[in-house]
């Protein structure tokens, strides 16, 4: 996910602190600092991400995020600033300050097992809501689910590989209805397997690639590469109409 992290010019931070500190916020700034001078030339930068998954329905977070995003700014008022959150539209306290919304969610993943009739409403919801309280462009900045390469099953079970196709199935129907109001990008979880800390939740790593750790495809791999060249194809030749749902009256410029 290099490509991914230089995209999005992110810190690359998952903020598992419950205080906001003022040395946190502190470092944060200083760390920002040095992201944006290190990375502002770099053409593949489009935004800066100044967090991931953070605590930002505690109280502290709406004036720790007012700040860091506009000390972001000021360094470079040419990008947008966003941050990646998991929290709730209603509760999230530092989304009135970012410029776009990037939103991880795991519909049939990590709640309503099994169930991937219930993606189209409960992600179409989750659009809708985000959109209508803060009236910002959105990406799904993390969607996916886990895969045993080589596991097959039918009816589709999980972590077998029509499961994980399905499921982005399911996603992509509602990401083609929303893109043309306000869903601007979409992201998947993962690229390839990868190692973690053993645990109880997971056998040998993170499963959600769409590649195995041996960079062997999975079955979404080729929906993937068929879903991507098709949205290529299809915006290559409409670059105004991304600036204007991008742009409106934010300060910042493409």
């Amino acid at each position: 996910m290099g490509s991914l992290s230089i995209s999005m010019g992110s810190t690359s931070m998952r903020m598992l602190m419950q205080s906001y500190s003022n040395a946190s916020l502190q470092h944060h700034l200083e760390v920002m600092g040095e992201l944006v001078r290190r990375d502002k030339n770099h053409p593949a930068v489009v935004m800066w991400s100044v967090a991931n998954e953070p605590a930002s329905s505690l109280k502290p977070a709406a004036y720790y995020f007012k700040t860091l995003i506009a000390h972001t700014k000021a360094l470079d008022p040419s990008r947008p600033v966003t941050f990646v959150t998991n929290s709730n539209y209603e509760a999230d306290l530092g989304a009135p300050y970012v410029d776009v919304i990037c939103v991880n969610s795991y519909y049939s993943w990590y709640h309503d097992y099994g169930h991937l009739e219930v993606i189209q409403l409960q992600l179409a919801t989750q659009f809708e809501n985000w959109y209508r309280t803060y009236q910002k462009p959105i990406i799904q900045s993390e969607y996916g689910a886990e895969v045993i390469s080589g596991f097959h099953q039918d009816p589709p079970l999980m972590f077998s590989e029509e499961y994980q196709q399905g499921l982005l199935e399911q996603y992509h129907l509602v990401l083609d209805q929303k893109r043309k109001e306000y869903v601007v990008g979409e992201l998947i979880w993962n690229f390839a397997d990868f190692m973690t800390d053993q645990s109880p939740m997971r056998v040998i790593g993170n499963k959600k690639g769409i590649f195995s750790r041996q960079r062997q495809p999975k079955s979404a791999a080729f929906l993937l590469r068929q879903r991507y060249w098709k949205l290529a194809n299809e915006t290559r030749y409409h670059r105004s109409a991304v600036k204007s749902q991008c742009v409106g009256k934010s300060p910042f410029t493409f």
